[in-house]
């Protein structure tokens, strides 16, 4: 977890137990860290600093603090995923001016662009064979997740319903993600710190959907 407290030093990324016992620090910086992610055997962390005055890409090792440096390109570098296989990580630049995928062989260093266009693609989420990967993407003028082989080819959109779905995790199977979607305008009732009473706005679901025929 990421979080913030006073002093030189005031963002902090921890680890913990998933009840909240046994934290320790892995790194405390003075500009923002975000975006943890964890490699499939639990000892590296990647994340999103920002320490040179740009966003920088990092993994760091938790038995020793080494800190590999992945990515520092001009704009944005982000949304790290390792592979369940734990060789490859996927992330999203911009340099080149819209977000794209990304994916560096950790054993080489070597990084292949998976994606190539003006619209945005992001939110990697690795499927179990370490080769596709299910993504979010406005290609279609508003977001929503297709599926990419990593080696190459047109990228597969796989959610249709909503106005706007992403962020999408696969199953370990791999036969199924879920998603956030965002649906019509509603009525719901809210609580708010003058009382409770209806009110209107936007509701985002969780779906869980069939990740070859998206239904």
């Amino acid at each position: 977890m990421v979080q913030k407290n006073g002093g030189q030093f005031p963002y902090e990324l921890r680890v913990s137990d998933y009840d909240g016992y046994n934290q320790f620090l892995v790194h405390r910086s003075s500009q923002p860290l975000m975006s943890p992610a964890w490699s499939p055997d639990g000892s590296k962390l990647a994340y999103v600093t920002f320490e040179s005055g740009r966003s920088a890409l990092v993994v760091q090792t938790l038995a020793n603090g080494a800190v590999r440096q992945i990515a520092s390109f001009p704009q944005h570098n982000g949304a790290p995923a390792f592979s369940p296989d734990g060789s490859k990580l996927a992330f999203a630049l911009s340099k080149t001016g819209s977000l794209n995928l990304y994916v560096m062989d950790l054993g080489s260093g070597q990084i292949r662009q998976v994606t190539n266009g003006r619209s945005n693609n992001t939110e990697p989420s690795w499927f179990p064979d370490s080769q596709n990967l299910a993504f979010t993407s406005d290609q279609a003028g508003r977001p929503q997740v297709y599926k990419v082989n990593i080696n190459g080819g047109t990228p597969q959109r796989i959610t249709w319903e909503g106005s706007q779905n992403q962020d999408a995790d696969v199953s370990a199977d791999g036969k199924n993600h879920g998603n956030g979607q965002l649906g019509r305008r509603s009525a719901a009732h809210c609580q708010t710190r003058s009382g409770s009473g209806w009110c209107t706005g936007s509701v985002i679901n969780v779906f869980r959907r069939n990740a070859k025929s998206g239904t």
